[in-house]
């Protein structure tokens, strides 16, 4: 938003026909909104057209993803895609940051050679290896390797990382219930890999694994950072400028079902369980906690802020990106306010009984 006028005073000029969203198939505000067709309802009434990447076969569109170069869309979950497209000249903003704690773990073998982060020194790390356009996961391994070899007072020098390749799927199969690199691992071709999310605390039970350390027990917020946390909510730029007011009410969908979700903790739980594809909300509250309800209020707060810049810095030093740019200058602020304003004002909660018939199928997840 280039110029002080308020948003909710400006009206867009031409509605668009359709807006386009994308969201990781984990624990997202955005998720739930349109789970619930919360979303869908907001701008029906208005003739736009709510549309999912993943209902698109054109490779182009499933791709905006990752590079976010398609008019219109709204994007929130995983860092790593967001920030590599930022750095790659995708003109987008930040209109809002959730940071929504994850179970990050990185697991050696039993009986191995592992026993707490201080082994990790001379050792193989698994780093995966997938074809996409940004390896979010290799990042995300990566910078959780480091974090741990840091705390325990050594660096990314002191140990070996080792490429392990994802096996081929086709698109749109859903990944394996266990993660591919644990066989590497059984097999000793490596001494310990990372996992995460519901999947991740999942695997960590296998009585043939040793868990080294779960960094989302880390006292500091900024140490629990990773592809997952915190977790961005982006619009390309030019949509923002021309149609502010529809960012605005994006938003405040999202922070309305962020007040539903405290007061709904038992249906959170299963539509995270539908939504990420874990076995039980058991698994949900392994990843998340007890408390993940009330991580789905959009924010720009410090920590927040910090928490991106603290991964945009790690994945420009260690090569993911093509450039530098300024996370303050990417972040804009406005939106939020006024969508916080708009929710004062105009409270409408959300309750259950408005979306029984809700629903949609559970789709692969991108990030």
């Amino acid at each position: 938003m280039a110029n002080s006028k308020s948003s909710q005073s400006q009206s867009s000029a031409s509605a668009p026909d359709a807006i386009w969203y994308s969201r990781c198939g984990a624990a997202t505000a955005s998720a739930i909104a349109i789970r619930k067709k919360w979303l869908h309802e907001e701008f029906a009434r208005d003739g736009i057209e709510l549309r999912s990447l993943r209902d698109s076969d054109e490779k182009a569109v499933l791709d905006a993803h990752y590079h976010h170069r398609l008019p219109g869309l709204f994007r929130e979950g995983g860092n790593i895609p967001p920030i590599w497209a930022r750095a790659g000249g995708s003109d987008t903003a930040v209109v809002g940051i959730t940071w929504l704690d994850e179970y990050q773990g990185i697991l050696g073998r039993k009986r191995g050679p592992i026993g707490d982060i201080g082994d990790l020194a001379g050792k193989r790390l698994a780093l995966p290896v997938h074809d996409n356009l940004i390896d979010f996961r290799r990042g995300a391994a990566q910078h959780a390797f480091v974090t741990a070899l840091r705390l325990a007072g050594r660096d990314a020098r002191d140990a070996t990382f080792v490429d392990v390749p994802a096996p081929a799927r086709a698109r749109g199969d859903r990944e394996p219930a266990t993660p591919f690199e644990i066989d590497a691992l059984l097999a000793g071709q490596v001494d310990a890999v990372f996992v995460r999310f519901a999947s991740g605390a999942r695997v960590a039970r296998d009585a043939r694994l040793h868990p080294v350390i779960n960094l989302n027990d880390q006292p500091d917020p900024l140490t629990r950072v990773g592809n997952g946390t915190p977790r961005p909510i982006t619009v390309d730029r030019a949509f923002l400028d021309e149609h502010p007011d529809l960012v605005v009410r994006y938003l405040a969908v999202l922070l309305r079902v962020a007040a539903w979700a405290q007061r709904h903790p038992e249906e959170v739980l299963r539509l995270l369980a539908e939504e990420g594809g874990a076995d039980s909300v058991e698994d949900v509250v392994a990843s998340h906690g007890s408390k993940v309800h009330h991580g789905f209020v959009p924010r720009l707060s410090r920590q927040t802020v910090d928490g991106l810049e603290l991964q945009k810095n790690f994945l420009r030093d260690h090569g993911y990106l093509k450039s530098d740019f300024s996370i303050h200058e990417w972040v804009v602020r406005e939106p939020l306010v006024e969508a916080e304003a708009l929710v004062a004002r105009d409270p409408r909660p959300f309750e259950t009984p408005r979306s029984k018939a809700a629903g949609g199928a559970v789709g692969a997840r991108l990030a």
